[in-house]
């Protein structure tokens, strides 16, 4: 027994100071070997062979990344926790792994899916393994094309005693979906296995499988880790512990004996060296391991907000929302240092100016975090005063005069600057055949941000009125937003499939817009049979019992401002009549008029007592502030002429119910919405008033007896490219407090 571990340990210090000398070695040592464990799942003292399900890779101290289909085969044992998971690494080094997490879980683990479903991946905590070599995850969001190794482990000519296993290839795709291979062949067993950007030295893929064709495959993309936050605040716990591991391994190993994989990264760098006024490995694996002590993002659109600034400073091409999605600070900087974005090596920025954005983007990142007022550990404190040391330190060797100057005032700014906002819109797109299958798109509504002034963005030394409490009413000023789409329907899906169509596609845009304390409004542009549809009820990630209130699995309406719009308006072009309305209830005041004349007295289930032409010149002349209303379903039925009617009309707001059943209260409904009117007064107040009574209404058994009348209630606010001094949907702060000064220095 003494000799075994004695053996192990050589074993360990071997690779800690070989290993990275070239790719074979490098990577050999961190890939494993995934099987079935040892007897009492303790396998470090049981040398006998043991069922071989496929292979893995360290990336972190006692951290294994694989498929989930590899695990998958150890059933129902592994799916609970278990330390169920046998980890080779090397040739004798033996380690019982537990599951911490797998992306998609199976729905029942005693008959696991075939093929797992996309991304296929699990993350293994292998305690005992804290000294094995780990690889270099890369700290970039697009990935390819790229040259490549695929390496893993394949069964040998020895049952149970599999071959290590190398090869070669290009890799394409993988922004949305799986990594296509080719030039290369996996065989069996390799699934799990890294695929590895031999021109950059970074993990890009895990293998998933031969593909149909001869010299052909699929791997995951790691970026597809991301989708750890979405599945709520453990698994978002579960990839910045990961990554924090990652960081600090690699900075130790570089500061170590013996080789490394960030001087690795230098002798691949041009030339065979990377210029020391470039973003060199070195200060890769310095910022990088400081950027994992600070608290994570809050989503992609803190990061993405930040990198923009700093690319628009020195880059003059900032990327947009719909390309990109980083969770942690690490790949902020790989956006800017090494963007890659389908151009050629040679297109990509100086390294001048490379190093000159990492280095804003980090002041950013020092300032946003400091500018929160979260207190604090005494570790992330620390962490925060060594990030703003290392940009004081690297800001000395840039050759740029002006980004010299301006990293100053970053770090000591008294108060963030004017974030940009985006909102998103779903679009869904009429049944034009009549199969009853609708088109649709996720998209981003995006308003510019202020520039920073030369005072730091203070606004005491600038001289203008810091902003009171209240609602963030746009200026006429304001510049008008643009849309970018995230992602669209691939093919028409039934209306009841619509919400979970979509979700994956919301999610990921709201992660993006969510930036600071901007919260985002979902805008949903909708045919007009599709009005009732109940989208204020529809979760932007599903709902889980155990955890009720998560922010992200509630219901939209009971969070977000959500509003409707009207798709045919995309076809019919904006009128004069649409225009002045816009302007008139933005302006306010606002007034209740009914949708169907009769209705007020006698209830949605009369017959209708006047014509649609009737109702269209009554509407027409109703007072410029006049809001349509009606007590049950405009998509359908009677309440669908007068909704069109209305709409010709030039309306830009209404109200109705999305259902016709279980009320008689037409007067009472009709009575408070009019007083709702009177009390907001214009246009933009609707949506915050309107979440409120949703709120109030959300317990179906204990409903708000001040607000029952609201119950199922819809708004339409709909103007035209939005009115003069009508930005996009804005709601109070969380909380006002007064600009906090930030120490000059740590």
């Amino acid at each position: 027994m003494r000799d075994t571990t004695i053996r192990r340990a050589a074993v360990r210090a071997l690779c800690r100071v070989n290993a990275p000398t070239g790719f074979e070695g490098a990577v050999r040592a961190s890939v494993v070997r995934i099987g079935a464990p040892g007897e009492g799942y303790d396998g470090s003292s049981d040398s006998s062979p043991r069922k071989f399900w496929g292979s893995g890779f360290l990336v972190a101290p006692g951290w294994v990344l694989t498929c989930a289909h590899v695990v998958g085969k150890g059933a129902a044992a592994v799916w609970r926790g278990e330390r169920a998971i046998g980890i080779t690494i090397g040739d004798e080094e033996v380690h019982s792994g537990e599951l911490a997490f797998g992306l998609p879980l199976p729905e029942d683990p005693r008959t696991p899916p075939s093929p797992w479903p996309f991304p296929d991946l699990a993350l293994v905590r292998v305690p005992g393994a804290e000294d094995a070599d780990c690889l270099w995850l890369s700290d970039r969001s697009a990935l390819t094309p790229a040259e490549i190794g695929l390496y893993g482990w394949m069964p040998g000519p020895v049952k149970d005693e599999p071959m290590y296993f190398s090869g070669g290839g290009t890799a394409t795709g993988g922004s949305a979906g799986p990594v296509m291979l080719s030039g290369g062949q996996l065989t069996e067993g390799c699934s799990g296995g890294p695929v590895v950007d031999v021109r950059r030295g970074a993990v890009i893929g895990v293998s998933k499988g031969k593909g149909r064709q001869q010299g052909s495959g699929l791997a995951t993309p790691v970026t597809a880790l991301r989708q750890l936050c979405d599945t709520g605040p453990r698994g978002a716990r579960v990839l910045h512990e990961v990554l924090t591991a990652h960081d600090r391994h690699h900075l130790r190993r570089y500061y170590g004996l013996g080789d490394s994989w960030p001087r690795l990264h230098a002798r691949l760098g041009p030339a065979s060296g990377e210029p020391a006024h470039g973003f060199t490995a070195d200060r890769r694996a310095q910022l990088y391991a400081l950027f994992a002590d600070l608290e994570p993002p809050t989503g992609a659109g803190q990061v993405l907000q930040l990198a923009n600034e700093a690319r628009n400073h020195v880059l003059q091409s900032p990327y947009t929302l719909r390309e990109h999605d980083p969770r942690s600070w690490r790949e902020g900087a790989g956006l800017l240092y090494d963007p890659r974005d389908g151009r050629a090596p040679d297109d990509e920025p100086s390294r001048d100016l490379a190093l000159e954005a990492v280095v804003l983007y980090a002041a950013k990142v020092y300032a946003a975090l400091t500018l929160t007022g979260t207190p604090r550990a005494p570790k992330a404190a620390r962490a925060l005063a060594d990030l703003h040391s290392w940009v004081e330190a690297t800001t000395l060797t840039l050759r740029n005069d002006v980004v010299r100057a301006l990293v100053p005032k970053l770090l000591n700014v008294h108060r963030p600057a004017v974030a940009a906002r985006a909102d998103v819109l779903v679009e869904i797109d009429p049944d034009i055949y009549g199969t009853g299958r609708h088109a649709w798109r996720v998209a981003l509504l995006e308003t510019e941000a202020a520039d920073e002034d030369e005072t730091g963005g203070n606004p005491e030394a600038s001289g203008e009125p810091s902003s009171a409490p209240g609602y963030d009413v746009a200026s006429e000023s304001e510049p008008p937003r643009s849309m970018t789409t995230v992602a669209q329907s691939r093919e028409d899906v039934p209306r009841t499939a619509l919400e979970e169509a979509v979700r994956g596609a919301l999610s990921l845009a709201l992660s993006q817009c969510d930036v600071d304390q901007h919260l985002a409004a979902v805008e949903f542009m909708l045919p007009r049979a599709l009005f009732d549809e109940p989208v204020d009820q529809w979760r932007a990630r599903p709902y889980d019992p155990a955890d009720p209130f998560n922010p992200h699995t509630l219901p939209l309406g009971q969070r977000r401002l959500v509003v409707l719009r009207d798709r045919l308006r995309k076809d019919h072009g904006v009128t004069p009549e649409w225009r002045a309305r816009a302007e008139a209830v933005a302006a306010g005041p606002l007034e209740a008029v009914p949708l169907r004349r009769d209705v007020p007295g006698t209830g949605h289930d009369e017959p209708p007592t006047e014509g649609g032409q009737a109702a269209y010149g009554r509407l027409l002349t109703a007072a410029p502030g006049a809001v349509p209303v009606y007590c049950a379903r405009a998509g359908s039925g009677p309440g669908a002429r007068a909704m069109a009617a209305a709409l010709a009309a030039g309306h830009a707001v209404a109200l109705w119910r999305h259902t016709d059943a279980g009320h008689t209260d037409c007067a009472e409904f009709h009575a408070h919405a009019a007083e709702l009117l009177r009390e907001a007064r214009t246009a933009r107040q609707l949506p915050v008033r309107i979440r409120t009574l949703r709120n109030g209404n959300a317990d179906d058994d204990a409903p708000d007896p001040t607000s029952a009348w609201a119950r199922h209630v819809v708004l339409l606010y709909d103007p035209p490219h939005r009115a003069p001094g009508d930005g996009p949907l804005r709601e109070p702060p969380l909380m006002h407090r007064p600009p906090t000064a930030v120490r000059s220095t740590p």
